[in-house]
């Protein structure tokens, strides 16, 4: 039984016998519709973060021009801060090179980290060797916990005819 309310906060209970294909198919077309919309708002947001970096440039060009590097005024204080930054290092050289400097200083547990994404690979890839061996309901990784299943709700809707 799915209590919609919890869901929708609609006030019905649709049970099993309740449920029909044409239901379904409107519950996915407000789907469709809900992301097309999201789809709209991030475009104009993404528009209004250009708009709004253009605008901070042009207020960065004028306390420059003005020799000043802060400012208050009306609408609010503002100043320039400047930060140097780095880039992560780029191919598998720089990226064992910075490894090993992290290891001769001893800080390598604190920095180097594993992007989840990689790591699951790697984890399902050994656990699907794993099985192949007959060891799938023994294996596991060393500092890894047991894998859970995730159940996520995957609708690609058809895009809308113009």
């Amino acid at each position: 039984m799915v209590n919609t309310e919890e869901v929708f906060g609609m006030k019905e209970e649709t049970t099993a016998q309740t449920l029909t294909i044409a239901g379904f198919d409107e519950l996915l077309l407000k789907i469709q519709a809900k992301e097309e919309e999201i789809e709209a708002k991030e475009r104009e947001l993404s528009e209004l973060n250009k708009d709004l970096f253009r605008l901070e440039a042009l207020g960065t060009q004028y306390l420059q021009g003005l020799k000043r590097t802060e400012y208050e005024s009306p609408a609010g204080k503002v100043k320039i801060v400047q930060k140097w930054r780095v880039n992560m290092p780029d191919g598998e050289l720089n990226k064992k090179a910075l490894f090993e400097h992290l290891r001769e200083r001893g800080i390598f547990d604190k920095y180097a980290t594993v992007n989840s994404n990689s790591l699951n690979a790697l984890y399902m890839s050994d656990w699907e060797a794993a099985k192949e061996r007959g060891e799938g309901i023994t294996f596991s990784m060393p500092g890894i916990g047991a894998p859970k299943l995730h159940e996520k709700f995957d609708f690609k809707p058809t895009k809308a005819k113009k």
